[in-house]
């Protein structure tokens, strides 16, 4: 029986039990099920209880507005809103103008070129490469979407090295104008991933185990003169929807990985064609609300999406029972989170790039960089459409 079950026969009548008795019965079990170790009636306990109750009634009001998705106890529900923000953390896309510009190399998704697409991709989910991550309390989501992704486009073009440091892009990345954050665990880019990665190569994890901490770069001679200058002086290459293909001395090729592709922004024919044609895809949304979801395709994003967090899309597909098509992401919140081991299913729609678009009024909180735009467009559920990176492999 799920969580949601026996909080659901806890909110029936039973045997006069008041609702709040309920609740700490429900908070019990919660503590148990993920290992919390509150004392009993002191000032912590009474706090994570407050949110606990919170995130009840939130639930409560969901599963009665009969949307596609279920919501339930996660095992963030005791988190105040300032630890889901961390939690989030961000990516977002390095642009400090929030605009599509022209690269050095066209990208060939832009031009629409190619056979007609399936009706779903579901090939890629069965990768061993896309187990359940957890980023735990480190906004390291960025890290975790760009390394994930590339150990999928590393698996799928068999190359010589398929696992890649995480913990090295969250102490070794350079970040000075503060693009998707201030760094490391407060926040970076998947763009900012790729371009260290391709120019320097990434250790294994076995190398540079993951802590769930900012910790000293232990690659001190990766950050040279170069990629710092890039970075300061003109980041906003970073963000040109084009692609970066590897130079002669760069590092990535020789696990495979020849350059990395931004996206059109707010398109979704490239980005289907992205994830069937080549595979699994970093991309951003707008979180706020997944520490709710359960089960079910996520329909419960305003247009106007404050886009926060970094994912990896894995496929596509349409729900037969609920008629209904939608995008396959894998999330970085651990196997307990959402469906089939930490993975979310959001709306998908033919028409989300023209009749389903919005405003970021807040792309400070991780679309931008320093000195960047007030507001940007975003469009699909969840702002999915505006910001999607993808690696090109080949034989190492």
């Amino acid at each position: 029986m799920t969580m949601i079950a026996v909080l659901a026969g806890l909110f029936t009548v039973v045997a006069g039990m008041k609702v709040r008795d309920a609740e700490q019965t429900a908070f019990a079990s919660f503590i148990k099920k993920y290992g919390r170790s509150y004392t009993a009636d002191s000032a912590e306990y009474k706090l994570r209880l407050a949110h606990f109750q919170d995130h009840l009634a939130k639930v409560e009001h969901i599963n009665s507005q009969g949307r596609m998705w279920k919501a339930g106890i996660s095992p963030f529900s005791d988190y105040s809103s300032d630890e889901l923000s961390a939690l989030r953390g961000w990516f977002g896309s390095a642009s400090p103008t929030g605009g599509h510009g022209s690269g050095s190399s066209q990208s060939v998704f832009i031009q629409k070129a190619g056979g007609p697409l399936p009706k779903q991709v579901d090939n890629w989910k069965t990768l061993d490469s896309l187990f359940s991550r957890d980023q735990g309390a480190c906004g390291s989501c960025w890290a975790i979407a760009a390394t994930t992704v590339l150990s999928a486009h590393a698996e799928i073009y068999n190359s010589s090295q398929t696992s890649f440091s995480t913990q090295e892009l969250v102490d070794c990345v350079p970040n000075p104008r503060q693009c998707g954050g201030k760094g490391g665990c407060k926040g970076a880019t998947a763009e900012l991933a790729f371009a260290y990665a391709l120019k320097y190569g990434l250790a294994w994890p076995k190398d540079n185990l993951y802590t769930a901490e900012d910790e000293k770069c232990k690659f001190p001679k990766k950050m040279v003169s170069a990629f710092q200058d890039t970075l300061t002086e003109r980041p906003e290459d970073l963000a040109l929807t084009a692609v970066h293909m590897a130079k002669s001395a760069d590092q990535g090729p020789k696990f495979g990985m020849q350059g990395w592709e931004k996206l059109p922004e707010n398109e979704y024919e490239p980005l289907l064609r992205a994830l069937y044609e080549h595979g699994p895809v970093a991309v951003s949304v707008d979180a706020s609300d997944w520490s709710l979801y359960e089960s079910g395709i996520f329909d419960s994003c305003q247009q106007d999406a404050v886009v926060n967090h970094a994912v990896t899309m894995i496929g596509y597909g349409e729900d037969a029972a609920a008629k209904q098509k939608y995008w396959l992401i894998q999330n970085s919140w651990g196997e307990t989170f959402g469906e089939e081991g930490g993975r979310i299913r959001l709306l998908r729609r033919d028409d989300d790039d023209t009749k389903h678009c919005g405003i970021d009024h807040q792309p400070q909180d991780g679309t931008i960089c320093e000195g960047g735009p007030k507001q940007v467009k975003v469009c699909g559920m969840c702002g999915i459409l505006y910001d999607s990176v993808v690696p090109r492999f080949g034989k190492a």
